[in-house]
């Protein structure tokens, strides 16, 4: 993957954000099993999961970009 380009201090702060609230939502869904309904215990595993997808961002976008490289 590229590797070569800095982050910047907006794009940190923002990266830790997604990766803490998905750790916030996952804890959350596991502490509500049983206590509410299960449809809004899976909306926070979901939440989680798509919070963690936006602090893995930059390496999707990396990978994206090696197989559209590759299969050129």
């Amino acid at each position: 993957m590229s590797g070569k380009r800095t982050r910047s201090l907006g794009e940190t702060i923002s990266t830790a954000s997604f990766f803490g609230m998905s750790a916030w939502l996952m804890l959350e869904a596991l502490s509500l099993i049983g206590v509410v309904s299960v449809l809004q215990v899976f909306g926070l595993f979901v939440a989680s999961l798509m919070c963690l997808l936006g602090g893995l961002r930059f390496v999707i976008a990396d990978i994206v970009a090696a197989l559209k490289r590759r299969f050129r």
